[in-house]
């Protein structure tokens, strides 16, 4: 078993007291097989907004769920406010992913003024009232009639409503028009700052993002080579900060480190010429044959 983490300290000598401590945190889907998260590492503070940025695969969902403790781990490397994520999970965590859309249960012929008492609405009328105005929500509304977008805001206020201290986002603003998406930030930076809530953002949308994060993660091919970069970065003018940029150059790097690793193992992306499907995908709907 790994011995749990040393807390870091600080150039005074304290410690820092870790929202978020994940350290060379290593995982399969199934044991025996090549892991899918190797040695990461995530450490943020109390107040941080860490965006994670990664191409598709690179594991940024699963280092989420498992942060939210929802996947069991070999090791016990993953901390949230000092416990255990998944053998003492803490109180005050909040992880919002994309599945829940999907959920026939969300889909039913139900209210939403009735359908958010039902998870406690009545119990943060404050915050739930704000998050209703941020998000434009209309309590008339019946979730089996409402877009996936409507139904995303819906997922946003339940899931906000209360005194959230750490907040996993998963790819939950895609659906989400532009003004309510930016309202929304502008809401999460708020709680950030006023409260000391942490929050963790995975998503590959960069707009109106460049005040957001204070630190930003890139996840690649299932590590974290960079560490916690710091935003913005202290010899970069603001006017010259640009996240799709570094975003982008970030996942070309990652395509050819993909693509170089996947050959070693005698695999190739893309379309496939020499195989014994081939006749049958390329030439099925071919009429000049």
């Amino acid at each position: 078993m790994t011995a749990d983490p040393v807390p870091a300290t600080q150039a005074n000598g304290s410690q820092v007291e870790h929202a978020i401590d994940c350290q060379s945190l290593t995982y399969s889907w199934v044991v025996g097989t090549d892991p899918v998260l190797i040695d990461v590492d995530l450490q943020l503070v109390k107040g941080d907004r860490c965006l994670l940025l990664g191409a598709n695969g690179a594991g940024k969902s699963t280092l989420l769920r498992i942060l939210a403790g929802k996947k069991l781990t070999q090791t016990r490397c993953c901390k949230i406010l000092g416990q255990d994520v998944f053998m003492k999970p803490p109180g005050g965590v909040v992880y919002l992913g994309t599945e829940w859309s999907t959920n026939p249960v969300v889909r039913s012929d139900i209210v939403v003024s009735h359908f958010l008492d039902s998870v406690g609405g009545y119990r943060h009328k404050e915050r739930r009232d704000r998050l209703l105005q941020i998000l434009d929500v209309d309590l008339d509304w019946r979730m089996h009639q409402i877009s996936d977008g409507e139904r995303r805001r819906v997922q946003l206020c339940m899931g906000l409503m209360g005194d959230w201290d750490v907040l996993l986002l998963d790819e939950v603003t895609v659906d989400l028009d532009v003004l309510v998406r930016a309202d929304l930030i502008e809401f999460l930076v708020s709680e950030s700052e006023t409260r000391g809530a942490t929050i963790v953002y995975a998503t590959h949308i960069f707009d109106g993002l460049k005040n957001f994060p204070t630190k930003i993660c890139h996840m690649q091919v299932g590590s974290t080579p960079r560490g916690m970069v710091p935003w913005p970065p202290a010899d970069v003018p603001s006017d010259k900060l640009d996240l799709f940029t570094l975003a982008l150059g970030w996942l070309r790097e990652d395509k050819v480190l993909r693509k170089d690793k996947e050959e070693s193992k005698g695999r190739i992306r893309g379309p496939k010429t020499d195989t014994k499907d081939r006749v049958t995908f390329y030439q099925k709907y071919d009429y000049a044959h």
